[in-house]
């Protein structure tokens, strides 16, 4: 599917806030109401918008340590990690990449001894390794 004008301005709209009512981002992009709404299903029907999501304040839960864990694998232990990765809840997004490490994970964690805990649950599985995230840096917006 090729985008448009006006459907890039949708993208890039619902990448800063994906609650704003059709009428509100029709304002914005000066189209009506019931037209920016058959342009946002269109793009949902070709799988271009997957989801609608929410960011989470995990600090405000308490999680107040981001942590990113690469882990590597002997043998099958990839595929037994991957059956078991719900045993995880920590983990908020799991991406299989390649090198030395196949999996990297961003994990929400309480403290230290959390961390500790997770590395723990994570060498039945696998060699994990380990950094602390300082801060988040603000990305620019792909459709901008």
């Amino acid at each position: 599917m090729s985008l448009d004008h006006f459907d890039r301005q949708i993208l890039k709209i619902l990448s800063d806030n994906s609650r704003l009512a059709y009428a509100e981002i029709g304002r914005k992009i000066s189209l009506s109401q019931s037209a920016t709404k058959e342009r946002i299903q269109n793009l949902i029907d070709e799988g271009i918008i997957k989801k609608f999501s929410i960011d989470v304040d995990y600090q405000k839960l308490g999680f107040g340590l981001r942590v990113i864990i690469n882990l590597k694998f002997i043998n099958d232990d990839f595929k037994r990690f991957i059956s078991n990765i719900s045993k995880f809840p920590e983990i908020v997004r799991c991406q299989r990449i390649t090198g030395e490490y196949c999996i990297t994970a961003d994990c929400v964690l309480r403290d230290s001894s959390h961390l500790t805990d997770m590395i723990d649950r994570l060498i039945n599985y696998g060699i994990p390794s380990s950094a602390i995230q300082l801060s988040e840096i603000e990305t620019g917006n792909f459709f901008s």
